[in-house]
């Protein structure tokens, strides 16, 4: 069997509670497909629809869709019915509440003449059924939401003395399109960050003129060790009785060994920055750089340049 889904507004909470109830007590006679006291799937549908619209803040709305249910379901069913009857009643109260103009013979007060006769209706049923005229909780509670409904009625017909629920129409509802449920903006692909070709060349041009400069610093060294070395065969031959710990000798080692170390220091990182400058200044001179190139520094205590990586 379908069930009624729980009403949120605390008036219908005792409500939901006797819908549930109602359930559990009829569930036994329910279990056939053919049972005459079963509820339709109409009317639960209007019933959600009911809901859908009051949680949506649309009461009058909400009150045809319950009036819908409330009319499909059987009089056996008592409890629904009184479930069904609340929820209407505080709809077209709602509605009431939300006003509007009044065209003609519409006005928002017939909400609550629609409510006192649902209501009416329901407590002279009640009536009839009850045995020695014992009202049930039912009756009481739709008893006293009428007399609640007469008083807002006698307040709005003191603002508007013309007021006459036998003269008064319900506004036509006019129904809302909400449309397809708009979909989830796909997220946008991340753009592509755009080579640098213009800073590749001036890396490039940098780093090749470091290593000309090395290279060059190596050709310095040498030549300060070709001429150490001279200076050092030329003291020797004048003076052959030189020993090789005298200070002239050892100062000429000195110049020596300091230009070989400069030979190699440079040719080293000469050789090395020059290749890796050729490599930048080729890269950023295409059109389309490839990706598969790195460069990144390389330190050492007593060194220094760039690393280079090409896949292939």
């Amino acid at each position: 069997m379908l069930v009624l889904s729980a009403s949120r507004s605390p008036c219908a909470r005792w409500s939901a509670f006797v819908v549930a109830a109602a359930l559990v007590t009829q569930a036994p006679r329910a279990a056939a497909a053919q049972s005459p006291g079963g509820i339709s799937e109409a009317a639960q549908a209007a019933y959600d629809r009911g809901l859908a619209e009051r949680d949506a803040g649309r009461p009058a709305s909400a009150a045809r869709e319950f009036a819908s249910a409330y009319a499909q379901i059987s009089d056996d069913q008592r409890e629904l019915r009184a479930a069904v009857l609340f929820d209407l009643v505080e709809a077209h109260r709602g509605a009431f509440g939300v006003g509007g103009a009044r065209n003609g013979s519409e006005h928002p007060a017939a909400h609550l003449c629609a409510a006192d006769r649902a209501l009416a209706d329901f407590i002279e049923a009640e009536q009839e059924r009850s045995k020695r005229n014992k009202k049930t909780p039912d009756s009481i509670k739709a008893t006293r939401l009428r007399e609640d409904i007469r008083r807002e009625f006698m307040a709005a017909k003191a603002k508007e003395s013309d007021l006459d629920c036998a003269a008064l129409e319900l506004p036509r509802v006019v129904a809302v399109d909400t449309g397809p449920a708009p979909s989830e903006p796909k997220p946008e692909p991340e753009p592509k960050r755009p080579v640098n070709s213009k800073a590749l060349v001036i890396a490039g041009a940098a780093t090749g003129g470091f290593g000309l400069v090395m290279l060059g610093l190596m050709v310095g060294g040498m030549v300060r060790g070709n001429k150490a070395e001279a200076a050092g065969r030329d003291l020797v031959e004048s003076m052959p009785t030189l020993m090789p710990e005298d200070p002239a000798l050892e100062e000429i080692g000195r110049r020596g060994r300091s230009g070989n170390q400069m030979a190699i220091a440079g040719g080293v990182l000469g050789t090395l920055a020059l290749g890796v400058g050729v490599a930048l200044l080729v890269v950023g001179a295409r059109k389309k750089p490839s990706k598969q190139v790195a460069v990144w520094p390389v330190m050492a205590p007593r060194s220094g340049g760039l690393a280079l990586r090409l896949q292939f």
